[in-house]
């Protein structure tokens, strides 16, 4: 018997749907930062926590359906009674429960990729908070300190056990022994805890720096969406900057008066202008050569030339 394409499809939906669809978003609900689970693996642990937890989902909603008919009653079908253990019923419930799920995954900040369908979808995982991130990171400090003030005061125990248990007679000896194991001990302990919050906050600083770095990513990958320098693709200047100068046409649109006000100057008199108005305009000056003369004098003076 061949199977047609639809029915291939069908079975591979219907296994997604089952078996890892469920328990991959509730994975994804219950642990939404990057890394959560594992810092090298976590795919890995994403999958097979899904497919567990699925498989999970699954049957508790086939035990749901099967004793749905006990609050509702049977659904009649051909003057039979059914109860809701269908084929159509599972198939909508689970649905249901994926888009439940999904959307709580959403709003916990698991899926960042929205952010590029909309900005309104973007959502960030509690775990990467800047502002929690920071509360993280200053809480170890602080831990650290406390632990190093401890270690410190630790090892002047340690010396000044070591010394009295030289110094002091055998009957001391073995109690100062043994304060100086407890407090060896105990500064073993210190070391530890300490190593492992120089772990967390190594990890913290280097979650900052990966968050820098997608940044950047996406920064170069809106720059290289818009086109070279910063342009969209068959955009003008003026579309692609919201603070592009304006060209001459629209000052002069700005300036010039429109609709009823051009109307109202146009049919309103124009009144001649006062004289009071006018400005009055300054002298022009005189050459050189005849400054001080009237015009009057300056044929005589050619003529006196001539006959000279």
């Amino acid at each position: 018997m061949e199977l047609g394409v639809l029915e291939v499809l069908r079975i591979i939906l219907g296994l997604l749907l089952i078996f890892f669809l469920p328990g991959y978003l509730l994975v994804k609900a219950l642990f939404p930062g990057r890394n959560e689970l594992d810092k090298e693996y976590n795919l890995i642990y994403e999958i097979g926590l899904g497919m567990g937890l699925s498989i999970v989902v699954a049957i508790l909603d086939g035990f749901l359906l099967g004793s749905l008919h006990q609050l509702v009653g049977f659904r009649i079908v051909d003057g039979a009674e059914k109860g809701y253990f269908d084929t159509p019923y599972i198939v909508s419930s689970l649905l249901v429960i994926c888009l439940l799920l999904f959307a709580a995954a959403w709003y916990r900040g698991a899926f960042p990729w929205m952010g590029r369908l909309h900005p309104s979808l973007t959502r960030v995982p509690a775990s990467e908070n800047p502002k929690a991130r920071k509360e993280r990171v200053d809480n170890l400090i602080k831990q650290l300190w406390d632990l190093s003030r401890e270690r410190e005061k630790l090892r002047k125990e340690v010396r000044d056990f070591e010394r009295k248990a030289r110094s002091h007679a055998a009957s001391m000896k073995v109690h100062y022994r043994k304060r100086l194991e407890e407090s060896r001990h105990r500064l073993e302990e210190v070391d530890k805890q300490m190593k492992e919050l120089e772990d967390k906050r190594a990890d913290e600083l280097a979650g900052v720096e990966e968050e820098r770095a997608l940044r950047r990513r996406e920064k170069e990958r809106r720059r290289a969406a818009r086109g070279w320098f910063g342009k969209k693709a068959g955009a003008t200047p003026a579309e692609d900057s919201g603070t592009a100068e304006e060209t001459d046409g629209e000052k002069l649109a700005k300036l010039e008066p429109s609709g009823p006000a051009l109307e109202k100057d146009a049919g309103a008199p124009t009144a001649p202008p006062s004289p009071d108005a006018v400005e009055p305009q300054a002298p022009i000056p005189l050459p050189p050569n005849v400054v001080g003369s009237p015009p009057e004098k300056a044929p005589e003076r050619l003529q006196e030339g001539d006959e000279k």
